[in-house]
């Protein structure tokens, strides 16, 4: 009796073993994680290294344009015009825009709160489109926002601080 037990412990081992062999083939293939180009590498990190004053020397973008442009980004969040703001640069736009989709309420929009500091980090000419030659800044934006939907619970708001680098582009003075 005890060997027929024992074989059957050793089975129902046998068994385990394979079956769990057999759950890790389902693992997923490896995703590179995206990393941002060299130029904007830098701008990140020197805007780090600042977080309030300015670089010397560089010409700084007005304010008002900033604000401006990010109550447009934001207010379109959550739109078909919302895609037109993500650079050429942005990894796996189509991705980002699927997952907006998914996992954030239809009605969900994205009020600014507050900017809290603007720099411009970065400035070098560059070709636009045409080929002409542009100015082309990198700002760095820390702004405080909240997103605002109703569920079933009723009228729900998510605070947060997000740091985004706006790309302007002007003819050079």
């Amino acid at each position: 009796m005890s060997a027929r037990l024992l074989r059957c412990c050793a089975f129902a081992t046998g068994l385990m073993i394979v079956g769990g062999l057999a759950q890790a083939q389902t693992f997923r293939a490896i995703q590179p994680i995206a990393v941002p180009d060299a130029q904007t590498r830098d701008a990140i990190l020197t805007g780090q290294q600042l977080r309030g004053p300015s670089i010397p020397g560089l010409r700084q973008v007005p304010r008002e344009l900033i604000e401006n442009s990010v109550r447009k980004i934001y207010s379109a969040f959550n739109t078909p015009e919302f895609r037109q703001y993500l650079s050429e640069r942005f990894y796996d736009p189509d991705r980002f825009i699927d997952a907006v989709g998914q996992k954030v309420p239809r009605e969900a929009r994205l009020r600014v709160i507050s900017i809290n500091s603007a720099n411009t980090v970065s400035q070098q000419l560059v070709k636009d489109e045409r080929g002409r030659d542009v100015s082309e800044s990198l700002v760095m934006v820390v702004i405080k926002a909240q997103m605002e939907f109703t569920t079933t619970q009723g009228f729900q708001r998510r605070e947060g601080e997000s740091e985004i680098v706006l790309r302007f582009r002007e003819k050079p003075r």
